[in-house]
């Protein structure tokens, strides 16, 4: 496919988000195009069961750059944006989420920086917010990030995403616009298999295939944090997924030392979580077999499941311990 670089997709993948998705959509069609700019909305269901998808509808009847598709069946956030992404020719695009918030000149800003320095990648330093007061901004996503336009580096970007002193402060949040011909694997650019971590796939793998691309200070993307949100339903699958995509982007060629010695560390950090929550899962089912699974993913991993469960066993005989100090 050619694309068509005065064309921006605003892709928004909608699930059972009846509450937001008409305040998503409201900030989206407010985005302020550059003269021979067309942006473009397109929102695609992916299986709700309730009113999301009429409220969606009622836009795409009323906006003309607006876009309703439906998914045959649930397939995850990253299938959907898939879908999304072989419907346009769009040159950029950029994924919001259909709980969040974005302010009229966000995309414009983005676009222009990305054009300015032949960009591409542009990502902004998001605003976190949360459901109780959506616009009431609490801090940045990266507390700590420099004034001004950073590279934003695969070294950079893998090492800020895991692990984070903060909290919901990992790069693999972020929002980027994206330049639809720095992406090497066609029309689907996401990876469709994963529900979690989908975002950070793509990004690495882009920055490291070469792309350039900065993060500059927040444009005004209010990235808006509510309980039960994707990334807090993870599993051991999750983060074995998570793994498995660290040990594939170790075996590229061309990594420099300082990008495969974060590959690395992203790596033991997943197989950590994947122990830990096969752990957790057997535990609490009872099957003492995952346990032992928990055991064998990798040596680091082993050390830290054990490490775990001597701590959680050893607060446990404390406990009673003080218990029967009590009694006595």
């Amino acid at each position: 496919m050619t694309y068509d670089e005065t064309k921006v997709a605003i892709i928004i993948p909608l699930y059972n988000d009846e509450a937001n998705i008409a305040r998503a959509l409201e900030s989206a069609v407010a985005q302020k195009a550059p003269e021979g700019i067309r942006f473009d909305v397109i929102v695609v269901d992916d299986g709700s069961r309730d009113s999301g998808p009429e409220i969606a509808e009622d836009y795409a009847r009323r906006f003309d750059n607006v876009t309703f598709l439906r998914m045959d069946q649930n397939g995850g956030p990253a299938a959907a944006r898939n879908r999304a992404l072989k419907e346009t020719d769009a040159g950029w695009f950029t994924p919001f989420d259909s709980d969040d918030i974005m302010l009229p000149e966000r995309v414009a800003n983005l676009l222009d920086k990305a054009r300015q320095g032949d960009l591409d990648i542009v990502a902004d330093n998001l605003l976190i917010s949360s459901t109780k007061a959506p616009e009431t901004v609490i801090r940045h996503l990266w507390p700590g990030k420099p004034e001004g336009d950073v590279s934003l580096t695969t070294e950079l970007f893998v090492s800020r995403s895991y692990a984070a002193e903060t909290e919901r402060s990992e790069l693999g949040f972020l929002k980027p616009l994206i330049r639809r011909r720095a992406v090497k694997s066609g029309a689907e650019p996401y990876q469709p298999d994963l529900r979690f971590g989908e975002d950070f796939e793509l990004y690495a793998r882009l920055l490291a295939d070469g792309a350039k691309a900065v993060l500059t200070d927040p444009e005004g993307y209010l990235f808006v944090v509510r309980d039960g949100s994707a990334s807090h339903r993870q599993g051991a699958d999750d983060h074995r997924k998570l793994a498995m995509m660290g040990r594939a982007f170790l075996k590229r060629d061309g990594l420099a030392p300082a990008e495969r010695e974060a590959f690395a560390g992203f790596t033991r950090y997943c197989e950590q979580e994947w122990a830990a929550w096969t752990a957790i899962e057997a535990i609490r089912a009872k099957r003492p077999a995952g346990l032992v699974r928990a055991l064998t993913i990798s040596g680091p991993a082993s050390w830290h499941v054990a490490g775990n469960l001597m701590k959680a066993f050893g607060g446990k005989l404390s406990g009673k311990g003080r218990q029967a100090g009590k009694s006595a």
